[in-house]
């Protein structure tokens, strides 16, 4: 079948009156379906398509990566893998982390340009960020099919339902496995100890039982844990990396909390009130990612899951199947925008 179907048309003058009343019935009824509203979102699972970079060789070459080096030498048979939440800002939260990144990269003066930001590509295209579950690791071919599977039903078995993660600092994480320091943001669970909205005792519970299930996974096809000290470092070690590094920080962190605290307050001063909702991640899943191809695993609906109203998951059903709109189930949501008001960017 044709893109594009067009009435037939003749050289005679005829044949053309036919082909002018045939347009203009076609572009009435086209005006009739782009009126029908702004066209649907990208399912989440299209951004998995195109997740790997473009392979330029096999063999490590850091010129062409600001001197960056491979964590995992290419070997045929084995796949470099990774197990994350990901998150795609918005277009204001996105502007919002390169003010930030900017703001830093003033105060560094001359060591700029030794700061590298993880928001856009080379291009300037928004980059994905995300939260990591595993540090990087391989995985056999014939290992792959298994260690998923089994990922998967760890993850659905964990009683984790969909939550929402918000930020609570700046600061420089040195990672164990890479010559980098990275700029990144601490993460924690909205309404764990510390948010303004806490009602758990255990902080940062959804995501420790999370990495807890992929350390368990990742373990048991040899491979090393990630934030495998006290259950209290861990809890505090979740974060989203904006920027990078290869230069000596320990000059730069008294700089990257003057610029932090100016930032922050900056945004809580702002009068946006729509603004002061964003900067949070709502987490509805996880990614493993095992060489190019990334598998979307889901988390489970429990009767505790809870996302922020006017998401996709909370919009219009509970958690339980039931319709929001009936049995005073309003009253819980308006409940929940009260809560809210007066919140940070942050959330907090």
């Amino acid at each position: 079948m044709a893109l594009v179907d067009y009435s037939s048309e003749g050289s005679g003058s005829d044949s053309g009156l036919d082909s002018e009343d045939g347009h203009k019935t076609t572009r009435q009824k086209s005006s009739k379906k782009n009126n029908t509203g702004a066209p649907p979102p990208l399912p989440r699972a299209f951004h998995d398509l195109y997740a790997a970079t473009v392979r330029t060789a096999p063999v490590d070459h850091p010129s062409l990566h600001n001197g960056r080096q491979r964590a995992i030498p290419h070997v045929a048979g084995q796949w470099p893998s990774h197990l994350y939440i990901e998150w795609h800002p918005s277009k204001l939260e996105y502007e919002r982390l390169s003010e930030l990144v900017l703001a830093l990269r003033g105060r560094l003066d001359g060591a700029a340009a030794d700061l590298h930001s993880f928001l856009t590509s080379d291009l300037g295209v928004p980059l994905p960020l995300h939260i990591s579950f595993s540090r990087p690791f391989v995985l056999q071919t014939a290992g792959k099919a298994d260690f998923l599977r089994q990922l998967t039903a760890k993850i659905k078995s964990a009683s984790v339902g969909p939550f929402s993660v918000v930020f609570s600092d700046l600061f420089w994480y040195c990672g164990p496995d890479s010559a980098r320091a990275f700029l990144v943001l601490r993460a924690q669970v909205e309404g764990s100890p510390g948010s303004a909205s806490s009602s758990s005792s255990t902080h940062n519970g959804s995501l420790v039982t999370l990495l807890d299930r992929c350390n368990a996974q990742v373990t048991a096809a040899g491979q090393p844990a990630l934030y495998s000290g006290d259950a209290s470092s861990t809890a505090r070690s979740f974060h989203v990396s904006i920027a990078w590094t290869l230069a000596d920080i320990e000059a730069w962190r008294e700089p990257t909390s003057e610029v932090y605290e100016r930032w922050r307050n900056s945004m809580d001063a702002s009068e946006d009130d729509e603004g002061k909702e964003r900067l949070r991640i709502d987490v509805e899943s996880i990614k493993a990612k095992i060489g190019n191809v990334v598998t979307d695993i889901p988390l489970g609906k429990t009767a505790s899951s809870t996302l922020r109203p006017g998401t996709k998951r909370s919009r219009g059903e509970s958690h339980d199947g039931g319709d929001n709109t009936t049995n005073g189930s309003n009253k819980s949501v308006k409940s929940n925008d009260t809560r809210r008001k007066g919140k940070s960017l942050f959330g907090l």
